[in-house]
């Protein structure tokens, strides 16, 4: 018979394995963020966040950019809506604040719940603009249009504005629907040609 003891390292094992991904999940996700606003603003070197908005964009010292405020340079709309969802999905994803401070987030002393957070080095920096992937390699379609089924819960997606990410019928990039085993991904995912034939096209 098993012990306290086993189901108890048991438990924990899986705890670490978890708390490694939630610090991946952080981290790959700043990535994203990193490369959504330089591609903007291509001086930035950290952002200051409240819950899931982005605060603040900073060059050094000096602030760059500041929520609703025209004084600034601007970012774009398409590109302040892919950075909340993404923060949305890593401190959902999170739970609790803590693995952001470990992660060396750091709160703003005189702005309450405010995270401030030094952007990582640019992977593709000093490198051959031909070596980033191909955007033709990554699934595109037409703004408006059925861009075939969610890999989650087998519900119709539409290609968003952009053409290049998949919204609901309500325009959201979250998945609120019943998902299937294994699939725990908050975000739409476009399920495969061959699968998306074999699922119901539900609408939203």
């Amino acid at each position: 018979m098993t012990s306290k003891a086993f189901w108890t390292e048991y438990f924990e094992d899986a705890y670490r394995d978890a708390a490694k991904k939630r610090r991946e999940v952080l981290d790959r996700g700043l990535l994203l963020i990193a490369h959504l606003i330089r591609e903007e603003l291509p001086t930035a070197t950290a952002i200051s966040v409240n819950a899931n908005v982005l605060t603040t964009v900073h060059d050094g010292d000096k602030v760059i950019w500041r929520f609703n405020d025209d004084t600034f340079h601007t970012l774009s709309r398409q590109a302040v809506n892919d950075i909340r969802h993404t923060l949305l999905d890593m401190t959902t994803f999170s739970r609790t604040v803590h693995p952001l401070l470990a992660a060396d987030w750091k709160p703003v002393n005189d702005l309450l719940g405010t995270l401030r957070v030094d952007l990582p080095e640019d992977p593709d920096k000093d490198q051959e603009q031909d070596a980033a992937p191909a955007a033709d390699d990554w699934p595109h379609g037409t703004p408006g249009e059925n861009a075939g089924n969610r890999a989650q819960c087998g519900r119709l997606l539409i290609w968003d504005g952009t053409g290049k990410r998949v919204n609901d019928g309500w325009g959201e990039y979250l998945c609120a629907g019943p998902r299937q085993a294994g699939n725990r991904t908050a975000t739409h995912v476009l399920a495969a040609p061959d699968t998306a034939e074999a699922q119901p096209a539900a609408q939203s």
